[in-house]
């Protein structure tokens, strides 16, 4: 038998916990029942047993919106999702988790919840026993059934989805405040498959079998276009008990292995890689200021490189404006500067960079523009990585 237990959290830890377990291959509820809080999630650990746990969170805590993608290189497009919309947020986007959800054409919907929360509902779910393998916001788990919208409402709360990735949940009072401002745009009056008595102007609501809400919203669960539990938060696989204690002993055996192998020739595999690394690195950094590739003896050309620009009176200036960005580039290790020019007449930096993706641009941009007058230029997607030109002058 496919048995699943569904959770609804409440809006904080002091709300109601609606719960049921549900037999999708008999269709049938097999229990369900309120708990008083979070606090009480811990009762149903030994409901879940080996059932799936499913759950859904609040919606109105969940910001759903959309973003428009270049035609190109979206992949990159995806990793700067969060500077792409940080103008439209109240939050840092350090402190927001952002999920991408369905695509239509380019626009990409997105949906928008703060750390602390992910965080907390797993918290309460992890001091009950309990592993959820889906976080999904529940207006978004109601079934359309062919209309426009779906709407159900639970305990005084309406939740409205609309289309396929946006939706909300708001109380009754409110709901029948907002709903004109929903429909005033609208050129036809929306369809909307109701699993509780609705009616109002404007809409055309189409009456559902009115089952328990919990029901109606597990039976639309696994059809929810975002789950929560991603990036960092993407549940890890377990292995079978049976095959943990083996794990564990071929672990062991093979670090022993290792080390076995590994310590003659350790000290001196670290010592060789540490050389070359520093070699690259010199040699790297003399390409970038010199803007010259053919090196003989890097330090004696160095050092005739500090001499000539002290001598034009334009190297303090030069290494200031370098001391300067050094934070910059420790922030964002995987940017990397290709070419550099400095006038010294016009007291400005000209770099060529290089970056996995556009978000570490951006970010380096940030960080530079804290202590100069920055302007860049349009940024290019070449063999997986983006390049971009920058001038600095200073403020």
């Amino acid at each position: 038998m496919s048995e699943r237990l569904f959770i609804r959290l409440g809006s904080n830890s002091s709300a109601p916990c609606a719960w049921l377990v549900w037999s999708e291959q008999e269709q049938e509820i097999i229990a369900s029942g309120e708990l008083a809080d979070a606090h009480a999630l811990s009762t149903l650990s030994e409901r879940a047993g080996n059932r799936p746990v499913d759950v859904l969170v609040p919606g109105d805590a969940i910001s759903l919106t959309t973003v428009n993608l270049p035609g190109k290189a979206q992949r990159q497009a995806l990793k700067a999702l969060p500077y792409m919309l940080e103008d439209s947020l109240a939050q840092s986007v350090d402190e927001l988790h952002f999920v991408a959800g369905p695509r239509d054409g380019d626009t990409l919907h997105v949906a928008i919840v703060a750390h602390t929360l992910v965080q907390e509902w797993l918290e309460w779910l992890s001091n009950a026993g309990l592993k959820p393998r889906k976080l999904v916001p529940d207006c978004l788990a109601l079934p359309l059934q062919g209309c426009d919208w779906a709407l159900v409402e639970i305990n005084g709360q309406i939740l409205l989805r609309r289309g396929i990735a946006d939706g909300l949940s708001v109380s009754r009072d409110w709901f029948d405040v907002l709903l004109p401002t929903l429909i005033e745009d609208l050129a036809t009056p929306p369809t909307v498959a109701c699993y509780s008595q609705f009616s109002a102007a404007g809409v055309d609501c189409q009456l559902q079998q009115l089952d328990l809400p919990l029901l109606v919203l597990a039976k639309g669960y696994l059809d929810a276009p975002f789950n929560l539990l991603t990036g960092r938060y993407t549940p890890k696989r377990e292995y079978s008990k049976q095959l943990l204690p083996w794990k564990k002993v071929a672990a062991v055996a093979a670090l022993a292995l290792l080390l076995a192998l590994a310590n003659k020739g350790l000290n001196i595999y670290q010592l060789h890689t540490q050389t070359a690394a520093l070699k690259t690195q010199t040699e790297s950094i003399y390409r970038t200021v010199a803007g010259n590739s053919r090196i003989v003896n890097v330090r004696s050309q160095t050092e005739a490189l500090l001499r000539s620009l002290q001598g034009q009176g334009s190297g303090g200036e030069l290494f200031e404006m370098l001391g300067s960005l050094q934070q910059a580039f420790k922030q964002v290790p995987d940017l990397k500067p290709e070419n550099l020019r400095f006038d010294g007449t016009r007291g400005e930096i000209r770099m060529q960079v290089t970056a996995k993706d556009y978000a570490q641009i951006e970010k380096f941009k940030q960080l530079a523009s804290n202590r100069f007058q920055l302007d860049a230029g349009a940024m290019n997607s070449v063999d997986g990585a983006v390049t971009s030109t920058l001038t600095l002058r200073s403020k």
